[in-house]
Parts: structure tokens; C-alpha cells; sequence
């Protein structure tokens, strides 16, 4: 995030970053959770968006859309239901009801990436979220029939990420090379033996019950998106096939979190308020005190170990490598106040360039440094949500 203020008549830039490493454990009260098997019974319409409601129990209710796009079918029509819709066709046997897609394809699909003879589920959400996770079941095989082709993207503007992809027979796709497992009805890339998959991708391997786990999916992603789509194909015929049968598989439920919302707030003041002290004006000679406030607003913790707020100092202001309160109690060139964040911040955790904010490798001399004209500050520990830290520095205005 980059934010400019003015202050002297000079832009300072904050810059403040974080990345998927940063992301703390989102606690379950946060969490956002729907299910289909809570959906009344219904048939749904390719061609429309629906809008359903996820909720949390500490945050309330958050909207989210599903969309589809289908291209190639020749038939919606699969064991006798209306595709899509909201039935006990295809389930973990465990849940009532899930969203049920498929149809019958006029050939079988050569690129399940691409939008020819596909079915694409699309989830939309307002804002960005994180840890998203979707369970999806039956995805199996059977001969001159059909071959599950499963593909899911987590989508965030032009960013596309990969999901991580688990089963209940501990078959994953986190390590490269292709996953099965006993009992599992699925191949999971990236593979090209004996199927063509890449790190994204799933394909059915055997024949699994329309109503049992066997075929159930879990992808999952820890990066913030915006979308994510479930796409469905036809795997092209393999040795001994010549037909194109009807298909379906079923989505069960999604949980999600609340991204953190990190604001940075820059203040200054004279450090000398006496009132008989001509030092209490921005005058040449004159201390300032810099006042940098990170809130975090939203309901989600963030790890910020590896996260940095770094900030360009004015060309008229020189940075005081002193005690900050003088004779008083801090022995550090700061003042850090925690607040509720459940943070810390040591000497260490203050670093210094001599270039810009290039490079923060600069050791700064006692006292007034001219050299310094950017600071780097890594608070360590988990910001809990819902809160802020304020840090403290002292210049000299030239």
C-alpha cells in the first residue's frame, strides 16, 4: 500500500506491504461458512447468477454470487434431473443436498482451461478474502461414459494462483508428481502419466457412488481472491473408448476469511511544547516528532514478522540517533506503543538507509545523522485484529 502526504511542503511517501507469509490464523468465530445441503431443493439455470449468503459468527452475513458459463453440451439433462441444480444427486453422504452441475458433452473436451465443450462454476465475492476453501464431490470415471476433468482457479484481478488440493484419503498436490490414494476415485497433478494434468487439475480414475466420498475434493487457497472458478470437463477418450456419456459432480459447501485492512496514518509535532520554548514551532533548529499509526480494521490477525513499514523522510528534516525522551525511561531512538495489537519493537527492528530506502544496511552516527533519509520499521508478532500501534521518531528541521 503506498500512501503521500505533505507535510513541510514535501511528499513523504509510507510504504507498507504484505504477502501470503504474513497471514495469520483466522480465528473460527471469524470465519465465513456456507453449505448447499442448508439450500432449499431447486432447479437452478445455467444462464442466470444466483446470490447466496455465507455467514460468520462473530461478523454476521457476507453476500456472494455463483455464476456459470457452458459451452459444448448436448444435453442438461443427467439421471433423469434438470442441470444445475440444488438436489440429493450427487453427495458426500453425508450432507442432504448439494449444488449438482453436469450435462452430456458433443465430444469429449480437449483443453478443460479453456472455454470449448467446459462448465465453468464461478464464486464471486465484494471484496477480496482469504483461506478460501470448497469441497466438491464425485469426481470419477467410467468407461465410454465420462472422465471427471477438474480444474480450480483462485483469481484476484490479474493474479491467478494455484489451489491446494486435498482428499479424505490424505492424496494431495502440494509436492510436485501426480496423488492417488486407496479408496480415492481421482488422479491429482501435475502429471502427464498415464493422464495429462497439470498442479490445478483433477481427473477421475475409477467409478465412485453418486452419494459417497469416494470422489470428494477439497481445493483450498491462503492467497486473498476475489473469484474463484471450478472448472469441468471431459477428458479425452483413453485406450478402449469411443463414447461421450452424460457427467455431474456436486459442490457441497465454501468457507472463507475476512482479509486484514491496514491503514497508515503519518502525524507531526513539535517534540518541545513549553510555552516559553521557540522550539515549540517548525523553525529551522527545531525537533519534530514523526507519529506513524498502523490500524489494523479489520477482523482478520496479521503475522508481521516478515512485514514492513518503511518511510522516505522529507529533505528538509534530519533524523536524531538519540535517546528519544531524553533523560526519561526509553533508552531506544523511538517510542513504541503497543496499543492492543499484541506487538513488540526492538532496537533491531529499526533500520536505516543512507540511499533512499535502496538498501537499509546503513549504520547511523550518535546524535544528529544527515545521512539518514528513510527508516525501515518491522514490528515483530501477530497484530491482533481490531487494533493499532503508534511508533515514534524525532527529527531535526534544517
Amino acid at each position: 500500500m503506498l500512501r503521500k502526504i505533505k507535510k513541510f511542503g514535501l511528499t513523504i511517501l509510507l510504504s507498507f506491504h504484505f504477502g501470503v507469509a504474513a497471514q495469520a490464523a483466522c480465528p473460527v468465530a471469524n470465519q465465513y461458512n456456507f453449505s448447499f445441503a442448508n439450500q432449499t431443493a431447486a432447479t437452478l439455470n445455467y444462464a442466470s447468477t444466483y446470490t447466496y449468503t455465507a455467514n460468520s459468527a462473530a461478523l454476521g452475513n457476507q453476500n456472494f454470487t455463483v455464476g456459470f458459463l457452458i459451452n459444448g453440451t448436448s444435453s442438461t439433462v443427467v439421471g433423469g434431473f434438470q442441470m444445475p441444480n440444488i438436489s440429493n444427486m450427487v453427495t458426500d453422504g453425508v450432507a442432504a443436498v448439494n449444488l449438482s452441475i453436469g450435462g452430456t458433452f458433443t465430444s469429449r473436451t480437449a483443453n478443460v482451461s479453456t472455454n470449448t465443450r467446459v462448465i465453468v462454476t464461478t464464486f464471486t465475492f465484494p471484496v477480496p478474502i482469504r483461506d478460501f476453501s470448497v469441497q466438491i464431490n464425485d469426481v470419477d470415471f467410467a468407461v465410454d461414459q465420462y472422465r471427471d476433468w477438474l480444474q480450480v482457479n483462485g483469481i484476484n484481478g490479474a493474479l491467478n494462483y494455484d489451489p491446494s488440493f486435498t482428499t479424505p484419503f490424505g492424496n494431495n498436490n502440494t509436492v510436485p508428481g501426480p496423488h492417488s490414494a486407496v479408496n480415492s476415485t481421482m488422479l491429482i497433478g501435475a502429471t502427464t502419466t498415464p493422464l495429462n494434468l497439470t498442479v490445478r487439475q483433477a481427473a477421475g480414475t475409477s467409478t465412485s457412488g453418486n452419494n459417497a466420498n469416494n470422489g470428494t475434493i477439497t481445493a483450498t487457497f491462503a492467497q486473498p481472491v476475489t473469484q474463484v472458478q471450478v472448472r469441468y470437463g471431459n477428458y479425452p477418450l483413453t485406450t478402449g473408448e469411443t463414447v461421450t456419456g452424460q457427467q455431474a459432480f456436486g459442490i457441497q459447501s465454501i468457507s472463507y476469511c475476512p482479509m486484514p485492512l491496514l491503514t497508515v496514518a503519518k502525524t507531526s509535532a513539535p517534540y518541545v511544547t513549553a510555552a516559553a520554548d521557540p522550539n515549540r514551532f517548525n523553525i529551522p533548529g527545531a525537533d519534530v516528532a514523526y507519529s506513524l499509526t498502523v490500524t489494523n480494521s479489520n477482523s482478520s490477525p496479521l503475522d508481521l514478522n516478515g512485514t514492513v513499514l518503511a518511510d522516505i523522510l522529507p529533505a528538509n528534516v534530519i533524523f536524531r540517533n538519540s535517546d528519544y525522551d531524553d533523560a526519561g525511561p526509553l533508552t531506544t531512538n523511538f517510542e513504541f506503543v503497543a496499543g492492543s495489537s499484541g506487538l513488540t519493537m526492538a532496537a533491531a527492528n529499526l533500520t536505516y538507509s543512507n540511499n533512499s530506502g535502496a538498501t537499509y544496511a546503513y549504520a547511523p552516527a550518535a546524535g544528529y545523522d544527515t545521512n539518514v533519509n528513510a527508516v525501515r520499521i518491522n514490528p515483530q508478532g501477530t497484530m491482533a485484529a481490531n487494533s493499532s500501534f503508534t511508533i515514534r521518531f524525532r527529527t531535526q528541521i534544517k
